[in-house]
Order: C-alpha cells, then structure tokens, then sequence
C-alpha cells in the first residue's frame, strides 16, 4: 500500500490567537501530531510556526498552565527565547 494511502496531507492550521486548547481538539480531530500556526498577511497566510503534541504536553500540561486561556502564539513566543 503505497504511503500516500495512509498519510493525511491536509495541512491542518491555526491562527496565532487560538488557545492550545483549540490546537489540541484540531490535532484530536485530524488524528495529527501538530498544526501549522500562521498569520493573515493582506489576506494570504503566511506561516509562522508549529505547535506539536509534545509542546502541548511539556510546555502547557507539565508547567500546569491554564490550557484555556494560554495561546499557540504564547508558545511560539516561548519558543523564540
């Protein structure tokens, strides 16, 4: 069976603002590992970003932060540190 077969190649995406809860539902949904954060520039998204599982698990489940209010743009800015 060829791969192509088995892989999703829709790219699931969220924008900067979403909470990583809203991520963590998408990945659910999807059955995914990670989504594409993106920002609208003049109506065309450019890519900023990727917020894995492990980064939902280490950085928000693990430091026992509130998953409902913290953003994936949260996590990319931790990631720029």
């Amino acid at each position: 069976m060829p791969a192509g077969e088995i892989y999703n190649r829709e790219v699931i995406v969220v924008q900067r603002d979403n909470t990583v809860l809203e991520a963590a539902k998408l990945m659910r949904q999807y059955r995914v590992g990670d989504v594409q954060v993106v920002d609208d520039l003049n109506g065309e998204r450019v890519p900023i970003g990727i917020i894995t599982d492990h980064d939902l698990v280490v950085e928000i489940m693990a430091a026992e932060l509130d998953y409902m209010v913290i953003t994936v743009g949260d996590v990319i800015d931790l990631h720029a540190v």
